[in-house]
């Protein structure tokens, strides 16, 4: 039977995929592993009856409410083979060689259907992109904006038979971009690096050395033309660039992309220090948001910063964390017009938006407030007592020493950098760290910092639990912490829990008098929405409609009650949560997207 236009078949692929084997297979197998009652099925089972009331709320439909998307954590994966085993990175069906303790029957290899594969380790097929891209452009792209894409498009490197090189890594990217180039051609789409867009992941060497030249520069010419021209000499030499992706309606101003590097403030990344030495690359970015939030505020401009790798002390090194919330974080609550408190002068950070992790949260950041006046030697403080800011703040703001060279010589120019920035620098930037040496192991989840043999130190075991631990460090304070931002998680493409997106929603131009919002600065966030892919369903299916490929699990604002997601909105909400026992459990399951 043909084909309804809107739906995928097999013999509509996009890009090229290697998954041969549909229907009546992937129903056979399915049953059987049901069958078997193993704790694999058990979870897919109640993951495909998972549902959260989908509300038809209208509030958001006011012509003066702007859309975007945040998309995250693609992972392509073009060696991705149906039916084969999650032992083997499905990329190999059985027979094949297994561990003598390795107990097959809880492998869950059955289920590697067409779309992936759900609550294992295998990344995403070519099928889920192309799926992915076609839901994107029919149903959302003349509806948005503009789109953040915040990085990790290689695939993962846990097959040893199959182990990832550099070039499959820029194949990953250059699947992901032309997938989300089809899907949005005529509104902007912000790109990102993340930890497994470099070879080997999680390691990033200074700005100036070959490879990460060759780095920036393959990935640049893989998103082209996402980076805007006049960032790109910015681009080659840090990663990290600047885009205005949207105007406001009926005044001046709008909002600027900040294309964010966290790989340089990252702890697994032992090719860089912390943020304390003068030419650390993980300050000279710091330096470079100053620089951007300075020429923002001076635009009229509010500021999205985007990352993959979320910022907090579990994440970054030290220095660097403490270096990012005291650049970023906004007065609690905002002064009024009239307030003689200097904090009225920072830019809008209209959202902060990051990947990596898989689930979907959000966090403060910026609540420690022992740093955030420090004047300690480390951050080597102005001489001058009644001038507030760190030396490296002011040689931005004055453009003068090693920052306004940087400002002169690239970041504020469109031409060919200059010969002497490309030299690579044989200095060990190891060597320059001043935060404790840490070295790093990975388990399943996550990445876990050792000392030494004698000083145990590992991330929390439990991340919701760790979350609510800094929601009560928040509410706690008395006085409230005079800076306060808060940073939020999308979940993933990749079907590490469910393949995911999110929705965000914001006030475009000011409403009318009275109507709703109309007390609400322009730019602020009013809501999101949380799309996802029921994928276990959808891979025994052999036609899909893509225009339902991805359906709405939950609204934010309707599953929390709250108005916006303004910052007060934020803490309301976290001490809501904190008293109430239900509203944790409810939070824990949408963290997970209900798998857990």
């Amino acid at each position: 039977m043909a084909a309804r236009k809107g739906q995928l078949t097999e013999t509509t692929p996009l890009l090229p995929t290697h998954s041969k084997h549909r229907g009546k297979r992937v129903f056979a197998a399915v049953a059987a592993v049901l069958a078997a009652g193993s704790l694999f099925s058990y979870l897919l089972l109640a993951y495909c009856n998972y549902s959260i009331a989908d509300t038809s709320s209208k509030r958001l439909s006011s012509a003066a409410v702007g859309r975007y998307l945040h998309i995250t954590d693609l992972h392509v994966d073009p060696n991705y083979m149906e039916g084969a085993t999650t032992y083997s990175q499905c990329h190999r069906r059985p027979p094949h060689v297994l561990p003598p303790d390795y107990d097959s029957a809880k492998d869950g290899h059955a289920h590697t259907g067409r779309f992936g594969i759900p609550l294992a380790k295998c990344d995403s097929p070519i099928a889920l992109i192309n799926a992915t891209s076609e839901h994107l452009k029919r149903e959302w792209a003349h509806k948005l904006d503009f789109v953040i894409w915040t990085g990790d498009s290689g695939r993962h490197d846990g097959d040893p038979e199959q182990p990832r090189t550099f070039d499959q890594i820029i194949q990953g990217n250059d699947i992901a971009s032309a997938a989300l180039r089809s899907a949005f051609k005529k509104i902007p789409v912000v790109p990102n690096i993340g930890n497994n867009d470099v070879s080997p992941h999680n390691e990033l060497a200074a700005p100036g050395h070959k490879r990460a030249r060759k780095t920036f520069r393959a990935l640049e010419r893989s998103w082209r033309p996402l980076v805007p021209k006049d960032q790109v000499p910015t681009f080659h030499y840090g990663g990290y660039f600047a885009k205005d992706v949207v105007d406001y309606d009926g005044r001046k101003g709008g909002i600027t992309a900040l294309s964010l590097n966290t790989i340089y403030w990252y702890r697994a990344n032992a090719k860089v220090g912390g943020c304390r030495a003068k030419d650390s690359p993980g300050l000279a970015q710091l330096a470079w948001i100053r620089y951007q939030m300075r020429r923002a505020r001076m635009r009229n401009r509010d500021i999205i910063l985007l990352g993959h790798v979320l910022p907090n002390r579990d994440n970054y090194r030290p220095s660097c964390y403490h270096g990012y919330a005291r650049t970023v974080t906004q007065t609690v609550p905002p002064p009024a017009l009239n307030s003689s408190d200097s904090s009225e002068e920072l830019v809008n950070v209209h959202a902060q938006l990051f990947g990596h992790s898989n689930v979907d949260v959000w966090a403060f950041v910026g609540q420690e407030a022992k740093w955030i006046n420090s004047h300690d030697a480390l951050l080597i403080a102005t001489e001058n007592v009644t001038d507030k800011r760190l030396w490296w703040e002011r040689e931005v703001d004055e453009e003068s020493g090693r920052f306004g060279k940087l400002i002169r010589d690239v970041w504020s120019t469109d031409v060919t950098l200059h010969a002497a920035i490309n030299q690579p620098d044989e200095r060990a930037w190891e060597d320059m760290e001043d935060d404790p040496q840490v070295h790093f192991t990975e388990s399943a989840d996550h990445i876990v910092p050792v000392v030494n043999a004698t000083v145990k130190q590992s991330l929390p075991s439990d991340f919701v639990e760790s979350l609510l631990k800094e929601f009560e460090r928040v509410l706690v304070q008395n006085p409230p912490n005079p800076r306060l931002g808060v940073t939020t998680i999308s979940p993933s493409i990749i079907p590490k829990y469910v393949p995911s997106f999110r929705i965000f929603h914001y006030l475009r131009s000011q409403p009318a008098q009275g109507e709703r919002w109309w007390h609400l600065p322009v730019g602020t966030l009013l809501d999101y929405d949380v799309y996802w892919a029921n994928i276990h369903k959808l891979n025994t299916k052999a036609q899909i409609d893509v225009r339902s490929f991805f359906t709405r699990l939950y609204r934010f604002s309707d599953e929390y009650k709250i108005d916006d997601l303004s910052i007060n909105s934020y803490l309301k909400w976290a001490e809501r949560l904190l008293s109430s026992k239900a509203l944790r459990k409810r939070f824990r399951s949408l963290t997970y997207l209900g798998t857990q």
